[in-house]
């Protein structure tokens, strides 16, 4: 399906076809950029916290902190408490 953009504001936008909006539990959608061009996918519910924008820049400062100061670096153990536990009850664990 090919589809024109059309200026909107100042931005572009392009037309949905109303079979792929009608029936989405949002009317919000996630551009991803692919190598063969740009997907526009529905967001859902079960969207993982990397899909969310601003998740690459929280890491990538999270990454830039620890490599900066890796003295005050602590290990799980010392940090984890029963908080923690409970917080994050029948969330599945990583493999150590």
């Amino acid at each position: 399906m090919k589809k024109k953009l059309f200026k909107h504001g100042g931005s572009y936008a392009v037309d949905l076809p109303v079979s792929f909006v009608r029936d989405l539990d949002s009317k919000t959608v996630t551009l991803r950029p692919s190598k063969n061009g740009l997907l526009i996918v529905p967001r859902g519910e079960f969207d993982t916290i990397e899909d969310a924008p601003e998740f690459k820049a929280f890491a990538e400062t999270l990454l830039h902190d620890a490599l900066s100061k890796p003295s005050k670096l602590k290990s799980r153990e010392q940090v984890w408490g029963k908080d923690w536990d409970e917080l994050l009850k029948g969330v599945p664990r990583a493999k150590d």
